[in-house]
């Protein structure tokens, strides 16, 4: 019986520490990786979700280079949201504030995101 609850203790401990399984860490406030979280305390705005998008590392404050009018950065971010109807800028807002970090980033993030794989944005602009 000893020998079983200290097999089992080791285990137990093996299973938590930190190894392979550890997600990325967080870049600002409830910006989790990993996990789907809902962020409750951020501002309900396109502002708040556009940094809470910068914050995670998917899109870029702005962009510098040529293709300025093609990158989806946070002020486009903020003029898409804004042109949404109030249910869907609600709905882009809340899968923005609900979604972790890994799940923002997307091909090409953050310099060039792939607008196609921007899904709260893209669910709430259709």
């Amino acid at each position: 019986m000893k020998d079983l609850c200290i097999t089992s203790l080791v285990l137990v401990l093996a299973a938590c520490g930190a190894g392979d399984d550890v997600a990325e860490g967080a870049r600002a406030n409830c910006a989790y990786g990993g996990l789907l979280t809902d962020c409750e305390d951020a501002d309900r705005t396109p502002e708040a979700a556009c940094w809470r998008m910068v914050d995670c590392g998917a899109i870029a404050i702005t962009d510098e280079g040529e293709n300025r009018e093609w990158v989806f950065d946070w002020d486009r971010c903020v003029n898409t949201i804004e042109g949404m109807t109030a249910e869907k800028q609600r709905w882009a807002i809340n899968c923005i504030a609900a979604s972790s970090c890994d799940q923002l980033r997307v091909d090409g993030s953050p310099a060039q995101p792939n607008y196609d794989q921007l899904y709260c944005v893209q669910a709430g602009a259709r």
